[in-house]
C-alpha cells in the first residue's frame, strides 16, 4: 500500500486514516472496516464486541492512577458518503479512496475526484491511535464505532447501550475546530414512489442537465440557501410545460438524501420543430437562476444537448402532470428558524435523491428526502405534508431512520472541563453550540439520558462532496486536545 504521508508509525492518527481510506466503507458496506477494527483489537489484546448490526466496541482499561475515574466513551461511525466527479470511473464497493499527494503542500488531505471520508474516518483513526498508544494517560475507554450513520443513524439505533458503562461521551463527528456541539436536531428519511403510465412518443431527444452546483451537507449547509439541482429541475420542467409540449423519458439527480444535490439530468422528447423552444427555455431559466443565486451558488449551469430522433417510452400526459405537481409543490430548504437564535435552523428538508425510471413496464418516480427539526412536532408535521401529497397523487410513502433531537443539558461537567482545557491550551475560549444537523448523540441521549456528551472534531470543508478536504494541522491539534481532555476528566 502506497502512503502519501511519510514516516508514520502504527500509533499515529494519519497512519490509521490511510489504512481506513484503503478499505471500502460506504454506507451499508462497512463489514470490511469493522473486521479491520476487530483484528486491530485482537492484535493489541483489547476486549472487543461486534454486534449483529456490525457496530464495534473496543474496551481499554484505565492507566495507572486513573482507575477510579469514570469511563469515557469515544464514538464515531464507520461509514462514509460516496460521491465522485462526473465521468470518473470509481467503484466505492471495491476500490480504495485515492489520496491526492499534491494537496499536502497546501496543508490538506483530499481525495482524487471522490469524497474523502473524513466524515467520519478521522474519528475512527483518532480512536485507534489512542488505543494503540500505551504511553497515554486516560480513564477506562469504551470506543464505539457504529455503522450506517449517514443513512439514518441505523447503527446507533441498533446498539445495546447496556454494553457501556461510561459517564462521558466524546462524539468525534464534527468539522469546525474549536466549536463544541452540545445539542442537535432530530430527523428522519422519507421515501416516496409515484407510479405513472407509460406511452410511446416519436420525436427528438434532448438531455437537459443542471450542474456545477455547490451541493453540500443538508444539515450544515441548508441554512446558506444553497439550491438543490433536483428542485431546480422541477422548476425547469414546469417552465418547459408552460411553453411547449415535452415528454419525460428519465430523471436522475443526487446520490444520498442528506446531501444537497449538485446535479440533475432529465432526458426529454419533443417535436423536432420545438427543439429550439426547449433550448430557449433552458437558457432563460439558467439566466434567471444565476441572478437569483448570485453570491450563494454562482456556478449554476444548464446544458441542453440534442441526442437524435427515435421512438421513446415516456410518461403519459397525466403521469407527466403528476410528476410536475409533486416536484413543484413539495417543500424544500429551511421551513423555520429558532425563535431564540435566528441563525439556527429549526426545521428543514432536502430532496437528496430523484429518479424517474421504468420498472416492470411501468414508470416510477422515486424521491428520497432528509427531514430535520429540533422540534419533534414540526418534524412530524413536515413528514405528514410529504406523505399526504404523495398519497393524494396515487403514490406510496415510507419513513425510516427516525432519530430524536439531542437536547442541550443545563449543566455539563464535560463541557466545563473541555472549555477549561481548550482555553489553557490555546489561550482563547471555546464556543458551545447546538446545530441543525443530526448526530448519533441524539440516539444516545434518548437511550441513556444521564450521559454527559459533547461533539467536536478537526476542520473539514465540503463534506459529502468530491471537494471534501481535511486540515492536517487541525487534525493534530484536535488529537492533542483530546489527549489532554482524557487526562483532565474526573
Amino acid at each position: 500500500m502506497e502512503r502519501i504521508l511519510e514516516n508514520l508509525e502504527p500509533k499515529d492518527v494519519f497512519y490509521y486514516f490511510e489504512e481506513i481510506c484503503n478499505i471500502p466503507h460506504v454506507s451499508y458496506h462497512t463489514q470490511q472496516l469493522g473486521d479491520y477494527c476487530v483484528e486491530f483489537a485482537k492484535k493489541h489484546n483489547l476486549r472487543c464486541v461486534k454486534d449483529d448490526a456490525g457496530n464495534v466496541i473496543i474496551y481499554k482499561t484505565a492507566t495507572q492512577g486513573y482507575e477510579d475515574r469514570p469511563a469515557v466513551i469515544i464514538q464515531g461511525h464507520l461509514d462514509m458518503v460516496g460521491a465522485k466527479e462526473d465521468g470518473l470511473e470509481h467503484d466505492f464497493l471495491t476500490e480504495p479512496i485515492k489520496l491526492d499527494r499534491a494537496a499536502l503542500s497546501e496543508g490538506f488531505v483530499t481525495a482524487v475526484g471522490t469524497t474523502l471520508g473524513g466524515d467520519d474516518g478521522i474519528a475512527v483513526a483518532y480512536a485507534l491511535a489512542i488505543l494503540a498508544d500505551n504511553s497515554l494517560k486516560h480513564p477506562a475507554l469504551e470506543v464505539v464505532l457504529t455503522v450506517d450513520e449517514e443513512v439514518g443513524l441505523l447503527g446507533a439505533n441498533a446498539l445495546d447501550l447496556s454494553l457501556l458503562s461510561g459517564k462521558y461521551l466524546l462524539n468525534l463527528d464534527s468539522e469546525d475546530e474549536g466549536s463544541f456541539l452540545t445539542g442537535c436536531a432530530g430527523g428522519l428519511r422519507s421515501d416516496l414512489k409515484l407510479p405513472v403510465n407509460l406511452t410511446e412518443y416519436e420525436g427528438s431527444e434532448l438531455e437537459i442537465t443542471i450542474c456545477n452546483l455547490l451541493g453540500g451537507h443538508s444539515g450544515a449547509e441548508i441554512g446558506t440557501g444553497r439550491p438543490s439541482a433536483n428542485v431546480l429541475m422541477g422548476r425547469l420542467l414546469k417552465s418547459l410545460d408552460d411553453c411547449s409540449d415535452f415528454y419525460l423519458i428519465s430523471l436522475e439527480g443526487g446520490i444520498v438524501d442528506n446531501a444537497i444535490a449538485p446535479k440533475c439530468t432529465a432526458r426529454v422528447a419533443c417535436a423536432p420543430e420545438d427543439v429550439q423552444a426547449v433550448r430557449t427555455v433552458c437558457e432563460r431559466v439558467c439566466a434567471d437562476l444565476r441572478k437569483e443565486y448570485a453570491g450563494i451558488d454562482d456556478g449554476i449551469t444548464v446544458i441542453c444537448e440534442e441526442k437524435g430522433n427515435g421512438v421513446y417510452s415516456v410518461a403519459d400526459d397525466i403521469g407527466r402532470e403528476k410528476i410536475l405537481c409533486l416536484l413543484r409543490n413539495l417543500p424544500y430548504g429551511v421551513m423555520s428558524r429558532s425563535a431564540l437564535d435566528i441563525n439556527l435552523v429549526e426545521t428543514s428538508l432536502n430532496l437528496g435523491v430523484l429518479r424517474f425510471e421504468k420498472e416492470n413496464g411501468e414508470g416510477l418516480l422515486k424521491a428520497g428526502y432528509s427531514i430535520r427539526s429540533s422540534a419533534e412536532s414540526a418534524k412530524r408535521d413536515l413528514a405528514d405534508r410529504i406523505g399526504y401529497l404523495t398519497e393524494f397523487l396515487g403514490g406510496e410513502y415510507e419513513e425510516s431512520g427516525d432519530y430524536p433531537a439531542w437536547p442541550r443539558k443545563a449543566e455539563s461537567r464535560l463541557c466545563e472541563t473541555a472549555g477549561e482545557v481548550y482555553e489553557r491550551m490555546y489561550g482563547k475560549k471555546a464556543s458551545f453550540e447546538t446545530i441543525h444537523a443530526g448526530l448519533e448523540c441524539g440516539i444516545f441521549a434518548d437511550k441513556k439520558p444521564e450521559l454527559d456528551m459533547i461533539s467536536y472534531g478537526p476542520r473539514m470543508k465540503d463534506i459529502h462532496t468530491f471537494d471534501e478536504r481535511l486540515d492536517i494541522a487541525s487534525v493534530k491539534r484536535v488529537y492533542e486536545f483530546t489527549l489532554k481532555l482524557l487526562e483532565a476528566l474526573r
